[in-house]
């Protein structure tokens, strides 16, 4: 464990049922892959990655892999979350596993798990990234911390994680949603490993206002041609305006039944045009954003206090200001 790991591990972590529910879920993804061997082997053209989305959880790593994936010389896993260096998920599944989730004949190969910045839960992953991994890139989404952890809430209440009430839990100065929002503390045990040249930011609002300008930066960052663009650049993936809808509700609950669980595990091996499909009558893309909960006034600056040096920290990092975002001076 690295000091940075070490130092935060001492911070207090409550009981939070919610996240433990999210990660519970993460693992159950994989139970198949886990029972059949013939999953686990290694494959023709296996290949380790060499471009990893560390997270941030509901900072657009979603969008942002679809973007990636795009591109003719760039191979985005299938499924997105392979949650592979957690040891608590799905490190057990072995080396030969991960690597057969990439194709050796791509420049670029690439998987995005948010679970990876979620700290103090899990410990020792940017250790065994860059052990396995050493000349990886790594890119980590952000987003207004505030603004996230709201969307955090409206996923977590939506999937049926989170079913304590709103003010007292967000007022847990050491709850998950406080600890994902702190994107220098998260960042620390990459930083003590990885050179700072192997580490881009991306702020959701810049891949939601300047798409085509992100994606460029994205590439050219990967190591590919920049010039590449899509017209599916246009689609945006799992909005929250679904998380409270009906039709999002009731996929919740169904892919939990035993006999449809193999959906939710196989869902992001689908092609591209099948999981579109879905993902406009589940999500419904065209909707505006699902409103938010607004936090009391005296919370919000609670809140927003928590911030300040975490995020000036990230955005002198960064070389920028993050527009769209609160101000945490």
């Amino acid at each position: 464990m690295s000091e940075a790991e070490a130092q935060i591990q001492s911070l207090p972590a409550p009981h939070d049922p919610a996240d433990e529910a999210m990660c519970t879920r993460a693992r159950e993804r994989y139970t198949g892959d886990r029972k059949s061997r013939l999953r686990r082997r290694r494959k023709r053209h296996a290949e380790l990655p060499s471009l990893i989305i560390v997270g941030g959880l509901k900072c657009g790593t979603t969008s942002i892999h679809h973007y990636l994936g795009l591109h003719p010389e760039i191979q985005m896993s299938k499924p997105k979350e392979l949650n592979f260096f957690v040891e608590e998920l799905n490190w057990d599944l072995g080396l030969d596993w991960y690597a057969s989730r990439f194709d050796s004949r791509f420049k670029v190969r690439g998987e995005s798990s948010p679970h990876y910045t979620n700290l103090p839960r899990f410990s020792g992953v940017a250790e065994r990234i860059h052990e396995h991994c050493p000349d990886a890139r790594l890119i980590y989404m952000v987003r207004d911390p505030i603004k996230r952890i709201l969307s955090h809430w409206v996923h977590a209440t939506g999937a049926g994680y989170e079913t304590r009430e709103l003010v007292p839990t967000l007022s847990e100065p050491d709850s998950s949603y406080i600890h994902r929002s702190m994107y220098w503390m998260q960042l620390q045990p990459y930083l003590e490993r990885f050179d700072r040249s192997q580490i881009e930011v991306i702020a959701q609002e810049e891949l939601q206002t300047e798409r085509e300008e992100t994606m460029r930066r994205a590439f050219g960052f990967a190591g590919v041609d920049e010039g590449f663009t899509s017209e599916q650049f246009d689609r945006e993936w799992e909005k929250s305006s679904a998380k409270q809808g009906d039709k999002y509700q009731l996929m919740e609950r169904l892919i939990k039944l035993p006999g449809l669980r193999s959906f939710d595990r196989n869902f992001d091996r689908l092609p591209e045009s099948m999981r579109w499909l879905v993902e406009k009558v589940v999500h419904d893309p065209e909707k505006p954003p699902a409103p938010k909960p607004k936090l009391p006034d005296e919370l919000f600056e609670t809140v927003r206090g928590r911030f300040g040096s975490d995020v000036a920290a990230l955005q002198e990092f960064a070389g920028r200001e993050f527009a769209g975002w609160h101000d945490y001076s």
